[in-house]
């Protein structure tokens, strides 16, 4: 997993042309440290579970998030989606999927009825994709 982040910032780090995104990681990672020596005297890494919980319960929840916390919730949202992506895209995560992808199909029968319905009702009624612009059907 660490050699998935590492790759993944050093690839931002060349689209975007700066470390923004290290940065942010980088310096989240410290203040779970300084939170954790602050709060428990130990490494963040070094805590028990109840007290590694008790640091990210604070930033995981953004709606929850006190002021003084709230600069820290971007940092654990973007390291949970690193963490999550690395894991699924790994041997072990894509064994956990239920993913019925490259095999061959005998005989494809199309979308199920059921699905097709909300499809067809939803593009009627002028679909609003993830740009939230209304796509009408057809």
């Amino acid at each position: 997993m660490p050699e998935f982040i590492d790759d993944w910032l050093d690839f931002r780090r060349r689209e975007d042309g700066n470390d923004s995104l290290a940065a942010l990681i980088q310096g989240g990672l410290s203040w779970l440290d300084s939170e954790s020596r602050r709060l428990f005297q130990k490494d963040f890494v070094l805590g028990n579970e109840d007290q590694q919980r008790q640091i990210l319960d604070r930033v995981a929840w953004p709606a929850k998030a006190k002021p003084e916390d709230r600069r820290w919730v971007g940092f654990f949202n973007r390291m949970r989606d690193l963490t999550v992506s690395g894991y699924f895209s790994s041997k072990a995560g894509v064994a956990d999927l239920p993913y019925l992808g490259n095999k061959a199909v005998a005989e494809w029968k199309g979308c199920d009825p059921k699905v097709w319905a909300v499809i067809e009702e939803r593009m009627k009624n002028g679909y609003k994709g993830l740009a939230g612009e209304a796509k009408p059907w057809g």
